[in-house]
């Protein structure tokens, strides 16, 4: 008899299931202990537990993920715990019981990119769900719980510091009550036949609450002086708003593609520019997201008029490209987000070309609008504006078919496609960002003057 043994000396019998399933079903990584270290202690047995079997919301969880990914591999799939999992408090050991019948309340579920089945993915769509029945979720040196722990709200990502990195498989763990862990319903999550343009948008908006957990975590002991514990919060930041302006600045277009994009004059684009404005309407599920962006670009408007007055571009023109190339980071070059410690060094690389830090973000805002050719410019229609961000981004999106996200992303001019990385174009891929004409038309909708 295989049984496994607890530290309240209770055992449960591995073989009370299918050899040929358990080989796949027992997790034996013995550091991967599978606990949220915020969570109340586990339930435990009051009596041996001979039989075990999986929770019915985690059984049709799998069948769910084997029926729409029939290829994908199962290595690091598993349910019950072995040996030295049930030593430890872990939901892959049948602590929970229903009838006299232990039930293990987590699931594994391996990583497997190649045929379709990312576990990140698996992770991030149940999460955004707020299915009732999830109690947590690992994956990649994350955790979310679907209850506040601590400062973190409920289904926030924030550091998990277990042994396992759970960079191979999600863990996915359901609440301890019957009405949760044996709800058989269906699970939100992506299959083969949704489009992975909403994935590639899941992995951006994972990225942003990754961002979201680090700032949880800011120093902040309650035993440190509030000024001291405010200036390590703002550095920190600024290094973090510097890392996400890297990593979500748009790839330019003819970067990516490797080759120049044939670039139309502006009389060739002026009727379709303007036609493409006239029909141009937010996405109701992006509403929220460019109202913020809105706000943020009235609330810099100030900062933003200080560039106008030295260049003659328009301030919101000015706002817009902060927005896109330095996500409002005013610790950052306006040019591509880099931080003001020194000169750029991503492209536009050295610039400004006289830099003697530390120097002022104004300074570095002029000489972006002046380096990219916005400066003494008198022309400043919608179209001849809109031009101008495309030209800015490049213009390789028309071979490709689609209207540019640089401009369009969260409007109905634009659905999918995006070069996500150079000399990359994944036609199903979706932006995360939001398009500067879409934030142009957020502030003419409110009022705001655009000549």
């Amino acid at each position: 008899m295989n049984d496994t043994t607890n530290t309240q000396g209770q055992t449960f019998d591995l073989n009370t299931r299918p050899s040929e399933e358990l080989a796949q079903e027992i997790v034996k990584d013995a550091g991967d202990l599978h606990v949220d270290p915020d969570a109340p202690p586990e339930v435990t047995l009051e009596a041996a537990v001979r039989q075990w079997r999986v929770a019915k919301s985690l059984e049709h969880l799998r069948a769910q993920i084997n029926a729409a990914f029939p290829q994908r591999s199962k290595g690091s799939d598993g349910t019950i715990g072995d040996a030295r999992h049930a030593s430890r408090s872990s939901d892959h050991n049948p602590w929970v019981v229903d009838n006299g019948t232990g039930v293990v309340t987590a699931f594994d579920v391996t990583h497997d990119p190649g045929h379709g089945r990312d576990a990140g993915r698996i992770a991030e769509a149940i999460r955004s769900s707020d299915d009732r029945r999830v109690k947590y979720i690992i994956w990649n040196r994350r955790i979310a719980n679907s209850q506040p722990i601590g400062a973190a709200p409920a289904w926030a990502w924030r550091a998990y510091t277990g042994q396992n990195p759970h960079d191979h498989h999600c863990h996915i763990s359901v609440r301890s009550e019957k009405a949760a862990y044996d709800d058989p319903h269906d699970w939100s999550f992506r299959t083969q036949g949704e489009p992975e343009a909403a994935a590639a948008e899941t992995d951006s908006e994972a990225a942003q609450r990754a961002l979201g957990a680090a700032l949880a975590a800011l120093p902040g002991n309650a035993d440190r002086p509030l000024l001291q514990r405010l200036v390590d919060a703002q550095d920190e930041i600024s290094a973090l708003l510097a890392t996400y302006a890297r990593e979500a600045r748009p790839v330019r277009a003819e970067e990516a593609d490797g080759v120049e994009a044939t670039r139309p004059s502006f009389e060739e684009l002026r009727a379709e520019y303007e036609q493409l404005w006239e029909r141009c309407e937010i996405r109701p599920e992006r509403a929220n997201s460019v109202a913020w962006h809105r706000a943020k670009l009235l609330q810099n408007k100030s900062r933003y008029e200080q560039v106008s007055a030295a260049t003659g571009a328009k301030w919101w023109f000015v706002g817009i490209v902060h927005a896109l190339e330095a996500s409002f980071n005013f610790q950052g070059h306006l040019h591509n987000g880099d931080p003001l410690g020194r000169r750029t060094v991503n492209v536009p690389a050295n610039r400004p070309p006289r830099w003697n830090p530390p120097n002022d973000w104004l300074s570095s805002a002029i000489d972006a609008i002046t380096f990219e050719g916005f400066a003494g410019q008198s022309d400043w229609s919608l179209a001849r504006t809109l031009y101008r961000f495309e030209s800015y981004n490049g213009f390789s999106y028309r071979t490709k078919g689609i209207n540019s996200p640089y401009l369009w992303s969260f409007s109905t001019n634009y659905t999918r496609g995006k070069f996500i990385r150079d000399h990359v174009y994944d036609p199903n891929a979706v932006s995360a960002q939001c398009g500067a004409a879409v934030m142009l038309k957020a502030l003419q909708m409110a009022g705001e003057t655009l000549s």
